[in-house]
């Protein structure tokens, strides 16, 4: 190789080792903004912004974007984004501690922009996941995401912030109108109970059908026992009676109004007796039967006004129906097993005594 060649080839290599860093290095840089909070007006309904929380994965920016000579710049928020966000989120809403505390969770907020045909395109979006924190329990009232797009020609751009203004405007305002619309209906934003408790149903007109429902003026009789008596049973007679509740819902104003109402019932097709059993003595015990019956329901509403809490209302009331359900079977069978179905009259009579007093003391004979 001669020495003209080799000069040449040594220019190129120097040209591609000093020349290619500084495209490498020169490819980003930042392009700082601040959020305009004072544009923003917000009346918010029934809440405000407890917690402004950045979840994104990459905090420090919020966008890619180009500039001038169409150099790629990370879009970053001056301050900060946290501070600025908390900035622009709780400038306009006084923090009121009557009304509901949410976290503005932030999942997704960037500006992306591509070229194409000598045009920058570009989107704007936000996802936002708002939640109430009571005690130690967080739930996810509901969620919001909007985009943004737009077309721009080449060079550099001043509009990001509002852009990202736009789409938090929108996200406060989903919310707001969410809450207008959900604060007397959602069950998430239920901030306490009232417990109702009705008189039974059908108390004071118990017959209906098939049906008479405990009364404390409506004994039962033989005439009530409609049912065929069962193949091999050593029974002379059989009372089916049950208890069920309902426990309609009304929301207003955060508070969560259940009106417990109790049935306390017999079945005329499911009682059976034979012919040989028609006393009042047989039909006494009978009756008891049915007395037990009543003094579980009113355990089951004094243990209701105790244990029924804002989170779990629904399943404590369920899980008591099932704990009372089966505390109504056990009484029965001990009744039945002490007085051997009635037989043993001195066992009879003591609880007949003992059931007679707690209905007294209670108020319902």
């Amino acid at each position: 190789m001669n020495k003209c060649k080799k000069i040449k080839l040594f220019l190129i290599v120097l040209s591609i080792f000093f020349c290619e860093p500084f495209t490498v290095f020169a490819q980003y840089s930042d392009k700082w903004i601040s959020l305009k909070y004072e544009s923003v007006i917000h009346k918010p309904n029934h809440f405000y912004f407890s917690k402004i929380l950045d979840e994104r994965r990459d905090k420090s920016k919020v966008g890619e974007v180009y500039g001038i000579n169409q150099l790629e710049k990370h879009l970053k928020l001056s301050g900060g984004t946290n501070k600025n966000l908390q900035n622009y989120l709780s400038k306009t809403f006084e923090k009121n501690t009557s009304e509901y505390p949410i976290m503005f969770k932030i999942k997704e907020l960037f500006v992306d922009e591509s070229i194409d045909n000598l045009k920058i395109k570009g989107k704007c979006k936000i996802k936002v996941v708002y939640s109430l924190q009571r005690d130690t329990t967080e739930f996810e009232l509901t969620d919001f995401q909007t985009a943004i797009t737009y077309t721009r020609s080449l060079g550099d751009y001043n509009n990001y912030e509002l852009l990202l203004s736009k789409v938090l405007d929108k996200s406060v305002n989903y919310f707001n109108e969410w809450m207008v619309e959900n604060y007397d209906k959602n069950s998430k934003l239920i901030k306490s109970i009232n417990l109702v408790i009705k008189p039974d149903y059908l108390m004071d007109n118990p017959e209906k059908g098939d049906t008479i429902f405990w009364s404390p003026t409506r004994k039962v009789t033989w005439n009530d026992f409609k049912g065929a008596m069962p193949r091999n049973t050593k029974y002379s007679a059989q009372i089916f009676n049950n208890f069920e509740y309902a426990a309609p819902l009304k929301l207003g104003d955060g508070i969560l109004t259940i009106e417990l109402q109790m049935k306390v019932y017999m079945l005329k097709s499911l009682s059976w007796t034979s012919s040989t059993s028609l006393s009042d003595y047989s039909i006494a015990h009978e009756q008891l039967h049915f007395d037990l019956t009543k003094l579980i329901v009113e355990r089951f509403k004094e243990k209701a006004k105790q244990i029924l809490t804002v989170d779990n209302y629904d399943s404590e009331l369920q899980l008591l129906f099932i704990e009372m359900y089966r505390e109504m079977n056990r009484v029965q069978k001990e009744y039945d097993d002490d007085t051997n179905h009635s037989i043993n009259t001195f066992s009879q009579q003591k609880w007949q005594s003992k059931t007679m007093e707690q209905m007294r003391n209670l108020g319902i004979r």
